[in-house]
């Protein structure tokens, strides 16, 4: 019910989401399903340049936020949404036109700088119209949505690709992004620049090292662990499903539906649970509950069992990820939002970027189980960092926005 009074009551919000849903989409099937087998099958690149091009994304869409976070507030929000929808729709319609495998290259770096673009723009956004004590909901609300772009995407792709050329993909996710452009150019209000605006003529690192405090450097770290660990497990999953648990890609797939529904059931509702009884309480609750299925995955290989151990580790992330959002946004100093969230999305995305690699090396040379092992310690090392600055925190007032 609170989700459709926002929906209705805000139609930035409401705009904001249905941008959120289709530039995920848009990038899931381009990353995951397009772009690998037009490089394999049309340009007849190999799994090197097909690494290579996924790893060009990630690196200009977390070199971006940053830089793009200082951007939105000296400009518009909806400004610098609009520019980085732009730099993702473009490359679209000329990679199907190039032969080079560096120029393909080129094209989809310009397609993560676009990426790294928008983040920054819609979270600073959503900061300006809402007050802390809200915060919990709208990025719950965020989060549940993304997490439905980023799962129908490589979903779409497959579908999308058995039925049309390469070429007619290429089209299909340029129209996705350009509807993206054109909800936000004809429905987004521009935002509340001046509210948010940089000081004039400070660098953006500048910036940053004047007025990053310890707490927030401590939620930054607590993120870095949180996506390290997850990302360490990201493209693992499947292989996991195949070799460990030894079960046909359809009866995995049965698995993972009792974690994906309860993750996206109790986000909302865990989001408005941290905004009217706290923020660090559901924080470790929820890395706690990650931690435990991981640490004891050796002990079953039963379906059942890690089904229901997946299924805990979802209430888990449900409970932190509003949780750990909006104590970022409470501490975030309000006169250079985009510039901080951008560096949040930037601890973030390094985390996600460095533990596929991490998480690959322990499968080949360790063991199996050695990924979601070192999964767990870092949780853990989140937890007492967690408890530690709660511990501190409750010494001393939150800051107002």
């Amino acid at each position: 019910m609170k989700f459709l009074n926002l929906l209705v009551a805000h139609k930035t919000f409401s705009v904001l989401l249905a941008t959120i849903v289709l530039m995920e989409l848009a990038h899931g099937i381009e990353l995951i399903a397009l772009f690998p087998l037009y490089l394999s099958s049309t340009m007849h690149e190999g799994a090197d340049v097909i690494g290579l091009t996924l790893s060009t994304y990630l690196v200009a869409d977390i070199l971006t936020r940053t830089p793009a976070g200082w951007g939105a507030d000296r400009w518009e929000r909806k400004s610098v949404l609009l520019i980085g929808i732009l730099l993702s729709a473009v490359p679209l319609l000329i990679m199907p036109r190039v032969e080079s495998p560096m120029l393909f290259l080129a094209l989809n770096a310009v397609n993560g700088i676009g990426a790294g673009c928008t983040w920054p723009a819609i979270y600073a956004a959503v900061a300006d119209a809402y007050g802390r004590e809200r915060y919990g909901l709208v990025l719950g609300i965020i989060n549940m949505v993304m997490l439905g772009g980023i799962a129908l995407g490589p979903i779409a792709g497959g579908l999308l690709l058995s039925r049309v050329t390469y070429d007619t993909a290429f089209v299909v996710c340029f129209a996705i992004v350009a509807l993206a452009f054109a909800l936000v150019s004809v429905f987004a209000r521009a935002g509340r620049a001046a509210r948010s605006e940089a000081p004039a003529g400070s660098p953006p690192w500048r910036t940053l090292a004047q007025q990053m405090n310890p707490t927030l450097v401590r939620l930054l770290v607590i993120g870095l662990l949180l996506t390290l660990a997850i990302g360490m497990l990201l493209p693992l999953i499947s292989l996991f499903g195949r070799d460990v648990l030894r079960v046909s890609p359809d009866t995995f797939a049965l698995i993972l539906i009792p974690p994906g529904f309860i993750t996206a059931v109790l986000i909302i509702p865990a989001g408005h649970w941290a905004d009217r009884h706290g923020r660090h309480t559901p924080l470790i609750v929820g890395l706690i509950l990650i931690a435990i299925p991981f640490a004891a995955a050796p002990l079953s290989i039963q379906p059942v069992i890690v089904s229901a151990g997946a299924t805990l580790a979802g209430v888990g992330y449900a409970l932190l990820v509003p949780a750990w959002n909006a104590l970022v946004m409470d501490w975030i100093p309000v006169n250079a939002r985009g510039l901080f969230l951008g560096a949040v999305a930037t601890a973030q995305g390094i985390g996600l970027a460095v533990g596929p690699s991490v998480g690959g090396a322990l499968w080949e040379r360790v063991g199996v189980y050695t990924p979601l092992q070192a999964a767990a310690m870092f949780l853990g090392l989140a937890v007492i960092l967690t408890l530690w600055q709660a511990r501190r925190v409750s010494a001393a007032p939150t800051p107002s926005p």
